[in-house]
């Protein structure tokens, strides 16, 4: 009798994405580090954007030239979601600008916090009669989120279902200019930076009231392709550029205000 386990197996293989099949390179093999991210400008721009790789992507690559890694570096922009099945299946080496969880424990070996400085900021059409001077404030405006977005749950507690979400920054400042929400909430960093993209400076005001960020950014090796040497190389290279104020300077260059 013909194995059904093998027959499943085999059809569940034909099925799999390219990205996810066995004859992916591993780190042990002389292959490019793999890092794999999404598009989250301005950590992490689109491929040949003019103003750059974005600064994670940046950063990653001084950190790794810092701590003495002299192999070479792949960067794959792909939906985030396939970006952790990377990882997590030891498909990728590592990605850049990650939240850390405890699910995300399981198959993540993260490097220290590179960035602690984050300030989640309220926006609403300027002449709006929107005043946001405190948290509690929230339960009188209608908010904009967007999705995939790590946000506090002190944020997503307060404005409880009274909320809009899109599925990124520049849907969510559509969403505020059509008149659709009261308020949005951004990242400070991505908001400096979306907003002067889209020429909206002039349109929307920024709230007195900001959040300070609860989860600082890390960057993160995937536990089941493990490369020891790139790992301890970004680790040395990411502290001593926070140290010599290089993380700072890279911000400033690409959002100018900090």
């Amino acid at each position: 009798m013909t194995d059904r386990r093998a027959l499943l197996a085999a059809g569940l293989s034909s099925l799999a994405a390219p990205w996810a099949t066995a004859t992916e390179p591993t780190a042990g093999n002389g292959a490019p580090l793999l890092l794999v991210n999404t598009p989250y400008p301005p950590f992490v721009n689109t491929p040949g954007h003019p103003r750059g790789e974005g600064i994670d992507i940046e950063l990653a690559r001084l950190a790794l030239q810092r701590g003495g890694y002299t192999g070479k570096l792949e960067v794959q922009i792909v939906p985030w979601k396939r970006a952790l099945f990377m990882l997590e299946h030891g498909v990728a080496d590592f990605t850049t600008t990650v939240a850390r969880t405890a699910d995300r424990d399981r198959f993540l070996a993260w490097s220290g916090a590179y960035r602690t400085r984050i300030r989640y900021r309220f926006y609403s059409l300027k002449g709006a009669g929107v005043h946001l001077r405190r948290l509690e404030d929230l339960n009188r405006y209608r908010l904009g989120l967007s999705a995939g977005y790590f946000y506090p749950e002190a944020i997503r507690r307060q404005v409880g279902e009274n909320f809009d979400q899109v599925k990124d920054i520049a849907a969510l400042l559509r969403l505020l200019t059509s008149g659709r929400v009261d308020l949005i909430v951004i990242s400070h960093y991505a908001g400096i930076w979306e907003i002067r993209e889209q020429g909206l400076t002039d349109q929307l005001e920024r709230q007195p009231f900001e959040f300070p960020s609860e989860s600082p950014a890390f960057m993160a090796f995937s536990r089941a392709r493990p490369n020891p040497a790139a790992q301890a190389a970004l680790t040395q290279g990411l502290a001593a550029l926070v140290r010599d104020g290089t993380v700072a300077q890279v911000e400033a260059r690409y959002l100018g205000e900090r």
